[in-house]
């Protein structure tokens, strides 16, 4: 299995959560402060949803609240990533990566298939 990557935010719940479900699943991982490392242009890219990029952003964040993206219109992905890597608190987290694939925010059957 390819390296795994998690992108977390130490203060994070959500984050601990996926931390502590890839420890007891025996999954061995590297931890990311996403804060301090961002995730690769290349690895947003694979994480944000085309058809709903809106998504691949954390609703609780300041600057979305500041940058209003509930009511902000993106004509391509490159948009979103570009201002995702800008401002890394605003990316929805943890990111989970394997190899070139990645997944934003936590929920267990998603880690499953995923981690598969």
């Amino acid at each position: 299995m390819a390296a795994v990557k998690v992108y977390v935010k130490p203060s994070c719940k959500t984050c601990q959560k996926a931390v502590d479900y890839l420890t007891k699943k025996g999954i061995a991982f590297e931890q990311v402060d996403i804060m301090k490392t961002p995730p690769a242009k290349k690895l947003l890219e694979k994480a944000v949803d085309a058809n709903d990029p809106k998504s691949a952003f954390n609703p609780r964040s300041k600057g979305y609240k500041e940058k209003d993206i509930a009511n902000a219109t993106f004509k391509t992905k490159k948009e979103v990533v570009d201002l995702l890597r800008e401002n890394p608190d605003m990316i929805r987290r943890p990111l989970l990566a394997r190899g070139e694939k990645a997944i934003l925010g936590f929920d267990e059957a998603d880690y499953a298939t995923f981690l598969r």
